[in-house]
């Protein structure tokens, strides 16, 4: 069996990534499950998960182990740094031929270089860890190069095989996103304004800030709306960003929204202006809607998945002025990718290309496992 590990379940995006993988998986026939502390969506894919800590993270690093033994998977798959350190220190404890893969989605600069105070403390702690015990683990796989280039210089491991495995978006039946009708609920009219429309945790990182501002600098210079997909700490803030520039008309707050797709497929342009990302999962799912993008050139993802600008606009990070010229440059035409153009790049980050990335390397750790008391 092949256990992914998720500390939890909530509507994002590192949790689509696995339950794509998971599904993939066990069409090939593999066995598969998702284990993870609490469920935090909808119960509708409660069967697809084993929720063993419901109380949060502490019992989930407790009772994993126990898990574990009970269980013997062949591989382990892990997606947080935590539980791989942890499970890295018990695995002689564990007695069981299980191979450890530590998968990494997000580079560990970027929210080491935001953090302050306690929470900086524990990142450096769980760093040194890394450092010392990922080269222990049976394989090590990062979302993107940035990444892996980040986790080699973040933690001296140079010569420590790093797979690199783009993280698995786009299903074949997918691939025709861009033909999606329009949503029942679309707030707006369908009066010709163009649409922006961001999809993502509404936190610090993502910088909400920026697009607001380059939004309200667009606004003068031409009509536009700003379409805001996700939920997070930061929800509250923008409302009254939105309220007070009193533009509560043209700036619409979805909140969570199960298929992001077509809400993406009859906007204009997709804007993610990150201070950093792992990978920029909704950058491919934009492509497959043949949606023009504007993104930060943010660590780690951006810049590979757009091919350093070719399949849509970067700009510095923190510069609202440069996001809101590169928002009028796609507004008015001055920038275009051409439909056929992104539709092929997305397919690029499809399912089944990842899947057979990490089938091959589940199949290489699986045949060089042994049993812990002989290593």
């Amino acid at each position: 069996m092949i256990a992914l590990l998720l500390s939890r379940v909530e509507a994002g995006g590192l949790e689509r990534v696995q339950f794509n993988l998971a599904r993939a998986l066990a069409d090939r026939g593999h066995a598969v499950q998702i284990v993870a502390g609490r469920l935090l969506v909808p119960a509708t894919s409660v069967d697809e998960v084993r929720c063993i800590a419901p109380r949060g993270a502490g019992q989930f690093l407790w009772r994993l182990p126990g898990w574990i033994r009970q269980n013997r998977p062949s591989v382990i798959v892990t997606t947080s740094n935590d539980v791989a350190v942890w499970l890295l220190l018990l695995r002689r404890w564990l007695g069981a031929d299980t191979a450890v893969v530590v998968t990494q989605h997000l580079a560990i600069s970027g929210p080491r270089l935001a953090s302050r105070g306690l929470r900086l403390l524990k990142l450096a702690g769980i760093r040194w860890a890394m450092a010392r015990l990922l080269p222990s683990a049976d394989a090590i796989v990062a979302v993107s190069a940035a990444v892996a280039a980040d986790m080699r210089a973040e933690l001296g491991l140079d010569g420590v095989p790093i797979e690199v495995i783009h993280n698995p978006i786009v299903g074949v039946a997918e691939r025709a996103a861009a033909d999606l009708p329009c949503p029942e609920a679309w707030p707006f009219p369908h009066d010709g304004v163009p649409v922006l429309v961001f999809v993502g945790r509404l936190a610090p990182e993502k910088r909400l800030d920026l697009l607001f501002a380059a939004f309200l600098q667009s606004r003068a210079a031409r009509s536009v709306r700003l379409l805001v997909l996700g939920t997070g700490p930061i929800a509250r803030e923008l409302e009254q960003w939105r309220r007070h520039a009193g533009v509560e008309q043209d700036c619409v707050l979805l909140g969570q929204v199960h298929d992001v797709l077509p809400w993406i497929a009859n906007s204009d342009v997709l804007v993610l202006p990150s201070d950093y990302e792992g990978f920029g999962n909704v950058l491919v799912e934009a492509m497959q809607c043949a949606t023009q993008i504007v993104a930060t050139d943010c660590p780690s993802g951006p810049a590979e998945i757009l091919d350093h600008g070719r399949f849509g606009q970067l700009v510095p990070v923190g510069d609202a002025p440069a996001l809101a010229v590169a928002l009028q440059r796609s507004l008015d035409g001055s920038f275009r990718v051409e439909r056929n153009v992104l539709l092929a790049r997305a397919a690029e980050f499809s399912i089944d290309r990842a899947v057979d990335a990490y089938t091959r390397v589940f199949t290489a750790v699986q045949s060089r496992a042994v049993p812990p008391s002989r290593r």
